[in-house]
């Protein structure tokens, strides 16, 4: 019953809040009479371009793919960098990195 009465009383208190907030809207705000001409702007395109009037047919293209699905036997990976030596540690590596 409590919460009934509470609800009851907000809604009342909030819809004359709102019924106040309207007349005095209505009493005190005056419309703005500027009124927004559209303008007309013409699109220029910046490239012009001429499509044909025929529409292309079925185009036949022809591919030719050499796939092979077995492993290769032999394989040869060749790197130019060459660098000798073990590193141990970050301060080392950059050492022998930045010596070349």
């Amino acid at each position: 019953m409590e919460i009934s009465n509470t609800f009851i009383y907000a809604s009342l208190i909030l819809w004359q809040i709102g019924f106040i907030v309207g007349i005095l809207l209505k009493l005190f705000y005056e419309p703005n009479e500027k009124k927004f001409v559209p303008t007309v702007v013409k699109s220029i395109p910046a490239v012009e371009v001429t499509t044909p009037k025929v529409q292309p047919g079925h185009i036949d293209v022809e591919m030719k793919k050499k796939i092979a699905l077995q492993k290769p036997t032999t394989s040869s990976i060749k790197s130019d960098e060459v660098i000798k030596g073990k590193v141990s540690t970050q301060k080392d590596k950059l050492k022998q990195l930045r010596r070349g």
